[in-house]
Order: C-alpha cells, then sequence, then structure tokens
C-alpha cells in the first residue's frame, strides 16, 4: 500500500531530516556518486516501514554527526574506484572496526534491526554491489567483527 501511494505521488519519497542529511554529506566532501547512491537506498528503506526506517537512518546520521567519524565515511566513498586488492582497503577496513568495537564495545556489533534483518542486507547489498573493493571492505568488517 504504501509504495503504491509513493508511485502516485501521494508521499514524499524523503522526509525533510534526510534531505537535509544529503545536504550535509555534500558539504562534507561526499562524491555525487556517494549522494545518489545514499539518496537511491533511502527512498528504498523509507518506502518499507516508516519506522524502521527512521531508525537506521537516526543511527547513520548520529555517526556523521561525529566529526572524528565523517573521515571513515568519506574513505569508504572514495574507496570505490580501489582495486579491491589496494592494502589501503585493508587499513580502511580496520579502522571502520576500530570505530565500530569503540562505539558499540568489544564483541558487540550494531543493533540496527532485529525484526526485519533483510533490509540492512539489502542496503549493504546494493552497496557491494556497487564496487568490488566496497564489497571486500564488507567482507573484511564482518571477518574481524566475528573473529
Amino acid at each position: 500500500m504504501r509504495l503504491r501511494r509513493l508511485a502516485a505521488g501521494q508521499l514524499a519519497p524523503l522526509p525533510a531530516e534526510v534531505s537535509t542529511h544529503l545536504e550535509h554529506l555534500v558539504r562534507w566532501g561526499s562524491t555525487p556518486r556517494w549522494v545518489d547512491l545514499q539518496r537511491d537506498l533511502w527512498v528504498l528503506v523509507f518506502a518499507a516501514p516508516p519506522d524502521q526506517a527512521i531508525t537506521l537512518f537516526q543511527e547513520q546520521a548520529e555517526i556523521l554527526a561525529a566529526p572524528a567519524l565523517r573521515p571513515l565515511f568519506l574513505d569508504y566513498d572514495r574507496a570505490h574506484d580501489l582495486d579491491a586488492d589496494d592494502p589501503r582497503i585493508d587499513d580502511l577496513a580496520r579502522r571502520i572496526v576500530d570505530a565500530t568495537r569503540e562505539r558499540y564495545g568489544p564483541g558487540e556489533r550494531p543493533e540496527l534491526d532485529t525484526a526485519s534483518p533483510e533490509i540492512p542486507a539489502l542496503i549493504q547489498g546494493t552497496v557491494n554491489a556497487a564496487s568490488p573493493a566496497w564489497r571486500r571492505i564488507d567482507m573484511l568488517i564482518r571477518a574481524q567483527l566475528d573473529a
């Protein structure tokens, strides 16, 4: 039903705070490719149950509001065109794991959505499909967090 209302133009595809967030990404130096991907993903996420979407959005917005973590996102964005075997991929994955452990605690993972894990999986699958380097970063992060 929600998808039909979106297609008919009866609902805005994104809440105002997401649009503001996308503007911040541009101001912080994200590439147009990354901003477009984020916009498309948030439209997809907000087409699903809105309460779940807002939780996912608030988590990312909170992380990006921390100036110390913002460079990780910019480095991740710029890693798109790297060869998947580039040593900078290993370093970036390690830094993301370190930041994740610092934020959530050792042995913990972010609890983005336990009731419906397919939405975060869909997001990560879409990101991974966009770049072999991003796919390798995800693989390294998962392996290190599971270790």
